[in-house]
C-alpha cells in the first residue's frame, strides 16, 4: 500500500468518525432545525421585501420582523388551538373512561345495529379505540404544550436557527453547493425545486386545510357541538382527504345534533360547512397554490399522517417537508440519470 493510499484511508476513516459524532450531537435538534429551515423558505420573500425597505442595510432586523410576523400570525394561534385541543382531549378522555357504556350504547344505536342488518358480524369496540386514540393524543400533545424545559428550549433554538437561516441562508446554501459533486446548475435546480415544493405543499394545501379546520371549529362552537377545537383539528386533517374533505367530520357532527334533537343547529351547521368551509378552497386555492409543483393530495395526506405517526404532532409539517425534498430529488434524478428535461414550472409572484 502506497503512502498516498494510506493517507487517504486514514483521512476517510477519521472524517467518517467525526461525521458520525457530529450527527449524534445534532440529532436531538434535527426536527427543530428542519422546521426552522422550512419556515425560512416560506418567509424568505417576506424577509427580502422587508430588507428592501431598509435598502439592504439591516438584514438582521428584517429577519427579526419576519419572525415576529410568523409568531403573531401563525405560532400564537396554533399554540392557542393546540392548548385548547389538549384540554378538550383530556376532558373527553375522562368522559369516555367514566361513561364508556353510554358512548358504546350510542354508537351501537346509531352505527352498529343499522349496519348489522346487512353485515351480521359487524361490530365496533368504540370504547377501546377511543381510549387508545385519546391516550395517544394526550401523550403527544402534552409533550408540546406542557411547558417543559425541553419544549421551551426547542422553541428557543428553533427561533435562533430561523433567524440565521433567514439572515445567512443563501450563504449556507452556497457552501453546500460548493461541497456538492453536482454541477452548480443542478445544485441551483435542486434548491429551486425544493423551494417550490415546500411553498406548494405548505402555503397551498396545508394552509388551506388549517383554515378549513379553524372555520369548522368555529362552526362547531357556534352551533353547540362539544369539543369544537378537537373536531376542528380532525376536520383539518380530513380536508386533506381527496374527494372527501371536511365532510368526513361534518356529516357525523350534523348527525349527532339531529340525534340529540338539535334540529336548527344541525341545519345551520350543515349550511356553514357547505359555504364558509367548503368554498374556502375555491377562494384561496388559486392565490395560495399559484403555479408551483402539482403534488397529488393523496401523497400529501399520507405524508401528514405518516409524519404524525413517526414524529408526533410536529410531523404535520415534517412529513410534507420530507415529501417536498423527495419531489425535488426525483426531478433531479430524471434529469441526471434518465436524461429527461425538467418540466417547466412557473414561479409564484
Amino acid at each position: 500500500m502506497s503512502q498516498k493510499q494510506l493517507q487517504l484511508y486514514f483521512f476517510t476513516g477519521f472524517y467518517l468518525v467525526i461525521l458520525v459524532l457530529a450527527f449524534l450531537i445534532f440529532r436531538p435538534f434535527v426536527p427543530v432545525l428542519a422546521l426552522a429551515g422550512m419556515f425560512a423558505v416560506i418567509l424568505q420573500p417576506v424577509q427580502d421585501r422587508l430588507s428592501t425597505l431598509f435598502r439592504g442595510r439591516l438584514p438582521g432586523f428584517a429577519s427579526v420582523l419576519a419572525i415576529v410576523l410568523l409568531i403573531l400570525l401563525f405560532l400564537v394561534p396554533i399554540g392557542f388551538i393546540g392548548t385548547q385541543v389538549f384540554q378538550e382531549t383530556s376532558t373527553l378522555y375522562t368522559y369516555v373512561t367514566t361513561n364508556g357504556k353510554d358512548v358504546t350504547t350510542l354508537v351501537n344505536d346509531v352505527i352498529t345495529k343499522p349496519v348489522q342488518q346487512y353485515v351480521p358480524g359487524f361490530s365496533i369496540d368504540v370504547d377501546t379505540y377511543a381510549r387508545q386514540a385519546l391516550s395517544w393524543l394526550i401523550g403527544n400533545l402534552g409533550q408540546i404544550f406542557s411547558g417543559t424545559l425541553q419544549t421551551v428550549l426547542g422553541f428557543f433554538i428553533g427561533l435562533v436557527a430561523l433567524y440565521y437561516f433567514l439572515k445567512d441562508g443563501r450563504g449556507f446554501l452556497q457552501s453546500i453547493a460548493e461541497l456538492s459533486p453536482l454541477p452548480n446548475r443542478y445544485d441551483i435546480q435542486v434548491q429551486e425545486r425544493l423551494t417550490l415544493a415546500i411553498n406548494s405543499i405548505v402555503k397551498g394545501t396545508l394552509l388551506i386545510a388549517l383554515i378549513q379546520g379553524i372555520l369548522s371549529g368555529i362552526g362547531y362552537s357556534m352551533f353547540g357541538l362539544p369539543n369544537p377545537a378537537l373536531w376542528g383539528t380532525l376536520a383539518a386533517i380530513g380536508a386533506l382527504v381527496p374527494g372527501v374533505g371536511t365532510t368526513i367530520v361534518l356529516v357525523p357532527a350534523v348527525t349527532y345534533l339531529v340525534i340529540t334533537g338539535h334540529y336548527f343547529p344541525a341545519f345551520g351547521l350543515a349550511i356553514w360547512g357547505m359555504t364558509a368551509v367548503g368554498l374556502i378552497d375555491n377562494i384561496l386555492g388559486p392565490s395560495l397554490v399559484g403555479h408551483g409543483v402539482k403534488i397529488h393530495p393523496l401523497f400529501i395526506l399520507f405524508s401528514v399522517l405518516g409524519g404524525i405517526v413517526f414524529f408526533g404532532p410536529t410531523g404535520f409539517l415534517l412529513g410534507p417537508l420530507i415529501l417536498s425534498l423527495l419531489y425535488a430529488l426525483t426531478d433531479i434524478y430524471r434529469l441526471l440519470i434518465l436524461k429527461q428535461p425538467l418540466a417547466k414550472i412557473e414561479k409564484e409572484d
